[in-house]
């Protein structure tokens, strides 16, 4: 609707239920991408074989790059995300695979974009065999990628318009929407910013981070210990003088907490980090912690370690590396998010939400690579590992932050859970874990239902077009910008 132009809808195995779906939006011509002969196959798993032998190690390998589309990245991210292993110095078998894939949907992508005008592509995935791929090598083919961030039914659309921006988080707002929002709507951000986070660390259902990033019912997310469910009800508050009573440390000494992220799933969705991968990280971090004992520090796993049933988990690392230092200690699974920030004086990081909810109560984040909320003046950003290991042990010098800088926090969360969390009115209320039966029925309900002109999210992503702003946002929150110019011209285009 927005380009007046054809769909082309691409599978990467052929699927009838999923040509009839594209059919149904009046797409008509499908592409298979996995559709090659035995021969086509074979020839590019021998192709595979021999790029990986020429490479002396893994860190070599991960530059490997055809036109400027970074092969070697999507073949390691692809192994680590479904091995579950977090790093590796080895080529597996699985890597000559997922190279030969890679090959096969590089070769074939290009073909298509010579061949027809491609000028946008929407992918809801651009990491991954063969997500990556595809998305590296419609920006180089000069066509826009645009990208979901946010829930299924309630979110906004990234526009990626070039290769340079291919690692961003789709999380990271442009400061022109930053400005935007500080110059416009300052007060009304900062005050609904912080609503939400303290709905967040007060267990109020719907505002757990989790659940909006990996669509879980919050009954799962607060319990993936082995088939037990923990309920957010058997959390505990506590205050720091228990906590160190408890782990027979002294009230004094100031606490840290290192925030262990997801080790395996998109490890290069950051357009920087100070380390390969984020197992990597985590090693060399607790390394580094057990060597500080002026202070005290927690390590909190991550809920995907066992979501995504990882092969090395923050708990066995840590037991491995840090079991006989009494000053640090996994952080205990009963205690109430809430009590977080009345314990802790310092946060630490790879690519965690941590980044952005910590200093909204003016807590430093120390953190090892982009975050979604980067270069806001809010976290410790080093720029190599050693000024990495720097912040580290000079961690409880630290002093709190700023009521700027606590105001630039509560309005970002504004911004990433609030004025970018557009509704879509064509989506069913859903978690992942679903009844087909009971989902297409809703979904048939909301088509029978739907009228184009009170289509909120398409409205939002053409004035974004208009625009050309990177985030859809939902303009009429910005009450200071006249948009009834924009509007008019919008009515114009439905109704010519």
């Amino acid at each position: 609707k927005i380009f007046n132009a054809n769909g082309i809808a691409l599978l990467n195995n052929y699927d009838l239920k999923n040509i009839l779906l594209y059919k149904s939006f009046g797409i008509k011509k499908i592409i298979i991408l996995g559709n090659s002969n035995i021969f086509a196959r074979l020839m590019y798993f021998i192709k595979a074989y021999l790029i990986i032998r020429s490479f002396k190690n893994m860190d070599e390998f991960l530059k490997f790059n055809i036109n400027n589309v970074e092969i070697g990245k999507s073949v390691y991210d692809h192994y680590l995300r479904f091995s579950g292993v977090g790093t590796t110095n080895e080529f597996k078998r699985e890597f000559y695979s997922n190279l030969s894939k890679c090959l096969l949907v590089y070769y074939q992508i290009n073909k298509y974009f010579k061949k027809y005008n491609i000028i946008a592509s929407v992918q809801s995935e651009k990491q991954f065999i063969p997500g990556s791929i595809i998305f590296q090598s419609a920006l180089i083919n000069g066509a826009n990628v645009y990208s979901r961030t946010g829930p299924h039914n309630k979110f906004a659309v990234k526009k990626y318009s070039n290769v340079n921006e291919r690692y961003a988080n789709r999380g990271c707002y442009s400061k022109k929407l930053i400005d935007l929002v500080v110059n416009n709507i300052s007060k009304e951000a900062i005050q609904i910013g912080g609503e939400i986070i303290k709905k967040r660390f007060e267990g109020v259902s719907g505002y757990h981070a989790n659940v909006e990033i990996y669509l879980l019912p919050e009954s799962v997310m607060d319990s993936f210990a082995k088939g037990k469910k923990t309920g957010k009800d058997d959390k505990k508050n506590i205050i720091k003088e228990d906590l160190c009573k408890r782990l027979g440390w002294s009230p004094d000494s100031s606490i840290g907490v290192i925030f262990s992220s997801d080790l395996t799933d998109g490890v290069f969705d950051q357009s920087w980090a100070l380390f390969r991968d984020r197992l990597t990280w985590l090693r060399e971090s607790l390394h580094e912690i057990k060597k500080i004992n002026n202070m005290n520090w927690l390590v909190k796993p991550h809920p995907n370690d066992e979501k995504n049933n990882v092969i090395t988990n923050t708990l066995s690392e840590c037991e491995k590396i840090c079991s006989n230092h009494d000053h640090v200690k996994i952080f205990p699974d009963d205690i109430a998010i809430g009590s977080i920030p009345k314990i802790i004086d310092v946060g630490v990081t790879q690519r965690g939400s941590a980044a952005s909810e910590y200093p909204c109560f003016g807590i430093p984040t120390i953190i090892a690579g982009e975050t979604i909320c980067s270069g806001l003046g809010y976290t410790i950003e080093p720029q190599s590992k050693a000024e990495y290991f720097f912040q580290l042990q000079n961690a409880k010098k630290l002093e709190k932050l700023n009521n700027h800088q606590i105001e630039l926090a509560k309005t970002y969360i504004f911004i990433h859970h609030d004025l970018t969390r557009i509704s879509a009115n064509i989506m069913e209320n859903r978690t992942k874990y679903i009844d087909e039966r009971i989902f297409w029925t809703g979904m048939i309900k909301l088509l029978d239902q739907y009228k184009y002109e009170e289509d909120l999210l398409l409205k939002m992503m053409k004035i974004q077009e208009l625009n050309n702003d990177m985030y859809t946002i939902d303009y009429r929150r910005i009450k200071k910008i006249n948009l009834e110019n924009v509007l008019t011209k919008l009515s114009e285009e439905q109704n010519p």
